[in-house]
């Protein structure tokens, strides 16, 4: 008898079979709502990312100008050699196999013209190994690197993108593309990209700043703008197959990338370049510990015209240290193979800190007596003080809670001052009276119309926020010591945009760096307009400051920036770093800041040297000469020529003109005309050589000619005339039959005396130009 399941046993089979079919079509359908409706965004992005390929199209960075449309910044395209490997070898290891296919084409060519072609192509085909040594040969010269580390790079077979240069020129890339087509190679590549040039090396660095190895910009301009200067990139979407190699037509969609826009700054390269110029000097004379810094502006617009920071780098190569102190370290710490260590790195990154700071808005000082002109304006617009008011020196004054009295700069008593004698005399008693007649209320009021409590808003990153007390701070102790700069720390751009304010009407101005900016079509993004942010005095105060600070320079021209045949408005200030030194002996900083001219400013130059080590430390004598020597360079080339009064024409020194071939009459008619004296060497008619030529000189000054080659020259030996007043220095040289010629800066104060000459004892011809520096021996004004 067979056992057949019954009826009760087929329902229940079936009954489980359709649950089970059930529960299948139930998933199906969950899952298929759940990918196309749940899930629907992400598998759409997961199949476009296997069905769609996107290039990126980088967009150019926008290039930075000076006001004349100089170059300072720009991009340029560069190439990134590499190599994949895995094709480089198969189409070199493939040259044998190609050789034997050529012998096989040129034997069973049916043609003569077939034959011919084939056994060209044979010709010009290398071996593998012949191949192999032609790429060792060309590739590692033309990259300059070795052969050897040519080799190792290619060596690894599996590798697909093998980085072998990077930033190479156009010229290289084409030799490289040429080489390979010629030799019939493929696996090394030239990629396009863009690199950042910088063509003025470091003039301005500090100000421009770079950008990282991704190109956006990180320090300067070129941080601050990066968003306006990086531009977008833009994109090219092409459809796939599922190899990744694009389908042509099937799909192409692009976005053009937009080019950044341009920078026109007010920075003038000319201007600029005089201002390092004489940064320098004053660094490799003075050798600061802590850097130096300048400004030049226009006082009645906030433009900046120049800044800088010595030392300084170059933005081509950020990473290089400029500072002789660190590489010298760092080499060291390089030759004993301690670069993994901790002081490697740490002394790397404060030496990239520092010198890619900006010293002009990024580090604060206590300003010194420059600060003076903040106070005294301040108390004239209040009518806490007039210009006929006196104040009492006596070398020191007693202050209500000081533990010992505020002392003047000078062991000398000033006496009775009134505001011009104070300015000029520097005289730290009288400006603590003048601040105690303002008061701690109205000096703060005051503190802030400058701007001195607040950003500057420069267009620029990084700026300090300066360090002042408020009035309610504010002790009778704090008042006396920030009266004459001496407590109170701020940003050397917010000294010269408040000494702006004070000689330009009384108008707190914006410092702009940036003059407009310019989109890749030519067109006008933004332009930047001088911005006023309020009137802090009165134009009659500010006129009678001007009058102050020109008297200041004209009264005491020899440790000031006096320029003969200009009206110059200066003040210098020497500060005492307390909160590094309590003792206040050791660390100061020189600064001075002059404006030119003085009854209408046009230009404004701040000069900030910190802890000068060469031996000299007042602002008159380490600052005010580089105001100087950029005042003597920037007037002229701005268009601002020196009038002189007849006195001034009278003791004018005079170039020396040249007169050789000249008769004798001749030429001593144009020397004499000059108000120069004429001695004549020889028995000749005409002029065969002169000395001295080419020079500028005192006036009264000799020039010897010579008249035939026969008369031997007249030699004689430079006397040492240091610590000699102008005048007898003049004298004396004059009487061994030399001429004299000054610096220009400190030989017009009768306190200057001659400082030591490299030509005392060297034997030179008779007529010789002997340049005599001078300086103020009176007692540096503070």
């Amino acid at each position: 008898m067979i056992d057949r399941p019954s009826e009760r046993m087929k329902r229940r089979v079936l009954i489980w079979i359709t649950l089970l079919i059930l529960v299948v079509v139930g998933y199906t359908i969950w899952c298929i709502y759940k990918v196309s409706i749940l899930e629907s965004a992400k598998w759409q992005a997961l199949a476009n990312y296997q069905q769609l390929t996107s290039t990126t199209v980088t967009a150019s960075r926008g290039t930075i100008y000076d006001s004349h449309e100089q170059v300072l910044a720009q991009s340029a395209t560069v190439y990134t050699v590499y190599s994949d490997n895995n094709m480089l070898w198969e189409h070199i290891d493939g040259k044998d196999d190609e050789i034997a296919s050529l012998k096989k084409a040129v034997a069973s060519a049916d043609t003569e013209k077939e034959r011919e072609e084939f056994t060209e192509r044979l010709s010009s085909t290398l071996s593998t190994a012949d191949t192999e040594k032609a790429l060792k040969n060309f590739m590692p010269k033309l990259l300059g690197i070795s052969e050897a580390e040519f080799s190792s790079k290619i060596s690894d077979r599996k590798l697909m993108y093998n980085i072998l240069k990077k930033e190479v020129e156009k010229s290289v890339a084409d030799k490289i593309e040429d080489f390979m087509t010629e030799h019939g190679l493929d696996g090394i590549r030239c990629d396009p990209t863009s690199k950042r040039f910088y063509p003025q090396n470091s003039l301005a660095a500090n100000v421009i700043g770079h950008t990282d190895y991704e190109g956006r910009g990180i320090y300067g301009l070129e941080a601050y703008y990066d968003d306006q200067l990086a531009g977008i990139d833009g994109r090219i979407i092409t459809a796939a197959d599922k190899y990744g190699t694009e389908i042509p037509y099937k799909y192409k969609q692009s976005y053009e990338a937009q080019d950044g826009d341009s920078i026109y700054l007010n920075i003038d390269t000319n201007i600029q370049y005089y201002l390092e110029k004489a940064l320098q000097s004053a660094v490799e004379t003075h050798l600061p510990s802590e850097r130096a810094c300048g400004i030049v502006m226009d006082p009645m617009t906030g433009r900046v015209l120049a800044m800088a920071t010595n030392y300084s780098y170059d933005p081509n190569d950020p990473s290089a240290i400029t500072d002789p102190e660190a590489a010298a370290k760092l080499k060291e710490l390089e030759i004993a193979g301690r670069t993994d260590s901790k002081e490697y790195s740490d002394t790397r990154l404060t030496a990239w800190s520092i010198q890619w700071k900006n010293k002009a808005i990024s580090e604060l000082y206590f300003p010194g007596s420059v600060f003076k002109v903040i106070t005294g304006s301040s108390a004239l617009e209040e009518n806490a003080i007039t210009l006929e008011d006196t104040f009492y020196c006596g070398t020191q004054i007693n202050v209500q809670g000081a533990e010992e009295p505020f002392h003047c700069w000078s062991t000398v008593d000033h006496g009775s001052q009134t505001l011009q004698d104070a300015m000029t005399n520097s005289c730290n008693p009288a400006f603590i009276q003048i601040g105690q007649k303002l008061g701690s209320e109205k000096f703060y009021k005051y503190l802030r119309g400058y701007g001195l409590t607040d950003y500057t808003g420069i267009d620029l990153p990084g700026e300090a926020m300066s360090i002042t007390r408020t009035a309610d701070q504010m002790t009778l102790v704090d008042l006396a010591a920030e009266s004459f700069g001496q407590s109170n720390k701020i940003t050397p751009i917010q000294m010269i945009t408040a000494y702006s304010a004070v000689i330009n009407g009384g108008y707190l101005m914006t410092p702009q760096v940036v003059d407009k900016i310019i989109d890749c079509n030519g067109n006008i993004v933004k332009d930047f307009e001088p911005v006023v942010k309020r009137q802090v005095i009165s134009e009659e105060v500010s006129a009678s400051m001007r009058t102050i600070l020109e008297n200041v320079v004209n009264d005491q021209q020899g440790s000031n920036a006096y320029i003969q045949g200009y009206r110059i408005g200066g003040k210098s200030g020497t500060s005492q770093k307390l909160d590094i030194d309590p003792t206040g002996q050791k660390d100061y900083v020189a600064s001075y800041c002059a404006f030119a001219p003085a009854n209408d400013p046009q230009v404004i130059v701040l000069v900030m040297v910190d802890d000068p080590q060469g031996g000299e430390f007042y602002g008159s004598q380490v600052a005010a000469p580089v105001c100087t020597q950029v005042l003597l360079d920037v007037l002229p080339y701005m268009g601002l020529l020196p009038e002189y009064s007849d006195e001034e024409l009278a003791q004018l020194a005079v170039a020396v003109p040249n007169v050789e071939y000249m008769t004798v009459d001749e030429a001593r008619n144009t020397i004499e005309a000059l108000s120069l004296s004429v001695e004549v060497e020889g028995s000749g008619d005409t002029v065969l050589k002169q000395s001295p030529l080419g020079v500028t000189i005192e006036r009264g000054g000799q020039v010897v000619l010579y008249t035939d080659n026969t008369t031997p020259e007249r030699t004689v030996t430079v006397p040492d005339v240091e610590g000699m007043s102008k005048e007898y220095a003049r004298q004396v040289l004059q009487s061994y039959g030399l001429n004299m010629t000054t610096n220009g800066t400190g030989s017009d104060s009768e306190y200057s005396l001659a400082e030591a000459n490299n030509m005392t004892g060297r034997t030179v011809p008779v007529g010789t130009a002997i340049t005599v520096s001078f300086s103020d021996q009176s007692v540096a004004t503070w």
